[in-house]
């Protein structure tokens, strides 16, 4: 009786669940009939007005009598992206924890939104009310365009690399965020004044660029709204739009394409395309943290006297974090670095050198030397002859710019100071020459012969994937390895117990060549709009083209054709001169045939 009863339970639990599986099945077939286009129809209208609304609240001042109108649109967004993104999880046509793991941002979403209406009235204590309905529309606002940045990213495809070369998407995606900056940065709330259109297109390249030269005092000219823009340029222009794309690609839907890692393999210049993925990860990981932990020792190293508030103490130590690790030279402070509370400061100005150096080294010197220390005395795991390159030549213009500085301004700059001093902002100084363009001490106080000095470091600029720009060091270094191996008669560049490639030295002789002809025609240009002295205006060439930042003071009395002339140099210079003459010159098709070789005189 007992086995007879259990039978019949499990034959009804069966159908019970059979009945279950064909009555979501059911609706499933209803939901995507009749309801789903309709939904994906108000998603993108939402997406649309949520745009508009962000836009209007951070960008423009707009009446009060507006205010009750905005929120309950807010209100009507926020409960139809809840219904959506429910509605999507529950009618899944695949199996749910399997929609779960590829969807884990639009549940975050869900959750935090839940958590924000459950627990608004507890919030309200600690909040004056416009302000909490200030912070409840921001919150909103990014989680909705969060999760249409997962969809956008997750349905369809920016790029195509049968269509466009690596060079291409690279050299775009710069013009792009550089547009789209300048249009943010037009924005009334951005603004503390009227500011002319070429001095705000000027900002939005020189931060995109990580350059750090300026023809307006940012301090006071950004709001705190233009501010936060000038970070994500300096942010942008630092990482590269591809790579933080690709980046939330992987991190929004937790995997990427065979097509997507071809292009990111040759922008990242990485061998193996199994290592693409993983690559893209650090990179990310190791900005946000290495900016992160910058920010915290920043924050306790700014004097009171800087700081009027806590919440002012915040937004420079971030402001100046990412500055320094993306190697763009903007500060907040009334006189850069060289303002006397700063200038004092030594834990504030080592903490900025070593972010510095970290965004300068390039990205596959950070990510192989966090393998190496993961596997200590793993013989596989070995520095690429880049990242050696990089390495050597990294420490020796780091020691030859701290001496030459040293011995040339110790009675010019650097007078008065305690020898530790001088030392110190020495190393300092050879640190920030080679693409930051923080200046500690002021430029008009420097010897003629420390500034011609400087053209070569700043020329020579940071190194390979990095987010500096110059020729990078691993050019030079070629170069020297050639013009060596030529002295001694040999026929190979070599370089720890490896073969260079004939096409990595032709692309270093011809990236040295292209910057020679940059530098010089630009500098012809300005000899006839400017009146400034030729070795200042060599000065700005070199230190534009290098994405430095420092100047002798001739950046804010440009004529309109010099600051056109600088931009185009800006740009070039953080691009590379290189990869804009790929963009330039169609590439023909390989020749299977070879016409006999001759020699020509050289010498």
């Amino acid at each position: 009786m007992n086995h007879r009863f259990k039978k019949k339970a499990y034959i009804f639990l069966y159908h019970i669940l059979e009945f279950s599986r064909n009555f979501k099945i059911f609706i499933n077939a209803i939901y995507v009939a009749n309801l789903l286009a309709w939904g994906q129809f108000l998603y993108v209208l939402s997406g649309i007005a949520s745009a508009v609304i962000l836009i209007m609240e951070f960008g423009f001042y707009y009446p009060v009598s507006w205010i009750n109108t905005i929120s309950s649109i807010v209100n009507i967004i926020i409960n139809f992206l809840l219904i959506y993104e429910i509605s999507a999880f529950l009618f899944t046509s695949s199996k749910f924890w399997e929609y779960f793991k590829t969807h884990l941002v639009e549940f975050s979403i869900i959750v935090l939104v839940l958590l924000q209406k459950f627990f608004k009235d507890e919030l309200l204590i600690y909040l004056a009310p416009e302000k909490a309905g200030l912070l409840f529309l921001s919150i909103t606002q990014a989680f909705f365009l969060f999760s249409n940045l997962s969809h956008l990213i997750r349905n369809t495809k920016f790029y195509d690399v049968k269509k466009f070369s690596p060079s291409t998407i690279f050299v775009g995606s710069f013009a792009f965020i550089i547009l789209f900056g300048s249009v943010l940065l037009h924005l009334p709330k951005a603004l503390t004044k009227s500011i002319p259109t070429i001095d705000i297109l000027f900002t939005a390249v020189s931060a995109t660029c990580v350059t750090g030269l300026a023809t307006i005092n940012i301090s006071d000219s950004f709001t705190f709204t233009g501010q936060v823009i000038l970070i994500l340029l300096m942010q942008a222009g630092g990482l590269g739009i591809m790579t933080l794309a690709s980046f939330f690609g992987i991190f929004l839907t937790g995997k990427t394409s065979v097509t997507d890692k071809l292009l990111m393999k040759d922008l990242l210049s990485e061998q193996s395309l199994g290592e693409v993925k993983y690559l893209l990860l650090r990179i990310a990981i190791f900005s946000f943290v290495i900016e992160g932990i910058g920010s915290i020792f920043m924050y306790y190293s700014i004097p009171d006297t800087i700081a009027r508030s806590n919440f002012d103490r915040i937004f420079l130590a971030i402001f100046h974090s990412v500055s320094s690790f993306c190697n763009a030279g903007f500060s907040l402070f009334p006189n850069g670095y060289a303002t006397i509370e700063i200038f004092q400061s030594k834990l504030f100005l080592s903490i900025s050198m070593i972010l510095i150096t970290l965004g300068g080294i390039g990205f596959p010197l950070l990510s192989q030397t966090y393998k190496k220390i993961l596997n200590p005395g793993n013989p596989k795991i070995r520095y690429s002859v880049s990242a050696k390159l990089v390495l050597i030549t990294s420490a020796l213009l780091f020691g030859l710019g701290s001496i030459s500085f040293l011995l040339i301004e110790q009675n010019q700059s650097l007078k008065g100071m305690s020898f530790v001093d001088q030392i110190f902002h020495s190393m300092f100084y050879s640190v920030t020459l080679r693409t930051a363009g923080f200046n500690s001490i002021d430029m008009s106080y420097l010897s003629e012969s420390i500034i011609f000095f400087s053209l070569l470091f700043m020329w020579i600029g940071a190194s390979p994937t990095s987010t500096g720009g110059g020729i990078k060091t691993t050019t030079f270094s070629i170069a020297i390895l050639n013009i060596w191996i030529n002295f001694r008669g040999k026929t190979n560049v070599e370089f720890g117990k490896r073969t260079i490639s004939r096409n990595s030295i032709s692309r270093a002789s011809a990236t040295i060549l292209l910057s020679f002809f940059v530098i010089f025609a630009s500098l012809f240009l300005l000899t006839f709009s400017e009146n400034g002295n030729f070795l200042d205006l060599a000065f700005e060439i070199v230190s534009a083209y290098g994405t430095v930042g420092l100047s002798r003071g001739l950046t804010e009395s440009l004529s309109l054709f010099g600051k056109i002339v600088i931009m185009v140099v800006m740009f070039v210079g953080r691009v590379g001169v290189f990869n804009l003459a790929l963009v330039m010159i169609k590439e023909e098709d390989v020749s299977n045939y070879q016409y006999p070789e001759e020699e020509v005189v050289v010498t």
